[in-house]
């Protein structure tokens, strides 16, 4: 189980809680998105609420590959 809560808007801490398996899952996408870097990491993960999420890691090496951040256009 992990939930990683979503950021609303710029500077706001991400929060990522999780138990141990649930964080060990995760914690193997970061290693194999660094390991296989013509790939993706793929880690799938329960919600508190029990909904599966598919978490995707992409290793990237410039700024440009990380954009748009999702609160960029938003209204908040």
């Amino acid at each position: 189980m992990v939930h990683i809560y979503p950021v609303t808007q710029a500077e706001e801490p991400i929060v990522i809680k999780g138990n141990t398996e649930g964080l060990c899952v995760l914690v193997n996408a970061l290693i194999s998105a660094i390991a296989f870097p013509d790939s993706q990491g793929t880690a799938e993960i329960f919600t508190g609420d029990a909904e599966l999420h598919e978490v995707v890691v992409r290793l990237v090496n410039t700024h440009d590959e990380l954009s748009p951040v999702p609160y960029q256009n938003s209204k908040l």
